[in-house]
């Protein structure tokens, strides 16, 4: 497929975490044309799939910050510009807090919306353990969302309850990618056999919507614990912000040939019951286990437990005291740089 069509849908993975999710997610049949990686560390596209792999280079005695990240960009701009030039929508996927995520999705979001694509941003949030990642995961998160048409937002801790006890940190990583990939691969799944798909529109519809939009997943033991399945997901949503902000929902239900229409319908309409009566889409797999897998989507919370992260905005909101231009450093002895722009 040409870089060129008008019609094509791109997920660029930025940092490390956006790079492991998306080259996840390539090896899933979706609704993606074209994949791209972003990483100021080479060892990120070591396991990647194909796609444009862009590298920026950083000196290795150099402490890397959002706004030094940035800086070093610079030379790559025209690279990420070619990355998404042509594309209809652009998914930009990045954990937010470490250097790279928060200095580049803000930016990578703005060239694509340049480039007159709808552009939907990805947040995978630190860990509540991480407590020194969150200033720059709040203030990036908000930055995002100014940078794009929406924003899912994925809280790692919500992903993290299903790991083993004793679970290693890798292995917990591990999982909490995993976890995004599966949600994500089930709301961007392509029509198949064995699926009623959600549809590529229904999903944009569900987060285009004002405010922020949270994903989560939750499993039960049997096709017929579909209340049990649905409530899990429920509760991980109700962790991060107020079920009561909802205005829309996509519920993906992944099960075997006992999922009958009326689990389908049951989830549907108790859903939309605690949401707030929220519109609902809803999507069918076949092709899965006698286990009920509940992925959900849902938008219009215009706050989350995400707020505190970024104390000052919300200390100044609607006050004209804050300029929220990104800031650009570059490393002593590298000023030249500045012209490639």
């Amino acid at each position: 497929m040409s870089d060129q069509n008008p019609d094509s849908v791109v997920a660029v993975g930025v940092g490390s975490a956006g790079c492991r999710i998306v080259s996840l997610l390539s090896k899933h049949s979706l609704l993606i044309d074209r994949f791209a990686y972003i990483s100021c560390d080479k060892n990120d596209f070591e396991f990647v799939g194909a796609g444009k792999k862009v590298l920026i280079d950083c000196p290795v005695e150099q402490k890397l910050t959002p706004s030094i990240v940035r800086g070093l960009s610079i030379t790559v701009r025209h690279t990420i510009l070619n990355a998404v030039r042509g594309a209809r929508v652009v998914f930009v996927v990045a954990g937010l807090g470490g250097a790279t995520g928060t200095g580049l999705a803000p930016l990578v979001a703005e060239m694509a919306q340049k480039s007159w694509a709808t552009v939907v941003g990805v947040a995978v949030m630190p860990f509540d353990f991480e407590k020194r990642l969150r200033f720059y995961a709040g203030v990036s998160l908000r930055r995002l969302r100014a940078a794009t048409s929406g924003v899912i937002v994925i809280d790692n801790d919500t992903l993290m309850k299903s790991s083993r006890e004793g679970a290693t940190l890798k292995e917990i990583y591990q999982l909490a990618n995993g976890e995004a990939v599966t949600v994500l691969a089930s709301l961007l799944s392509k029509s198949s056999e064995t699926s009623l798909p959600v549809g590529l529109n229904k999903v944009l519809g569900t987060v285009l919507q004002d405010g922020y939009s949270l994903l989560a997943v939750s499993r039960s033991g049997s096709i017929d614990k579909t209340e049990e399945a649905l409530a899990g997901a429920i509760i991980s949503i109700s962790r991060v912000a107020e079920a009561k902000e909802v205005s829309h929902a996509v519920l993906f239900l992944t099960g075997d040939s006992s999922l009958s229409a009326s689990h389908v319908g049951l989830a549907v309409k108790r859903l939309g019951s605690v949401m707030n009566e929220a519109d609902v889409e809803y999507g069918v797999n076949y092709a899965g286990t006698s286990q009920l897998q509940v992925s959900l989507l849902a938008s219009g919370f215009k706050s989350t437990k995400y707020d505190e992260y970024d104390p000052l905005s919300k200390v100044f909101r609607g006050k004209d005291v804050i300029d929220d231009s990104m800031e650009y450093a570059l490393p002593q002895g590298l000023e030249a740089l500045q012209s490639c722009d």
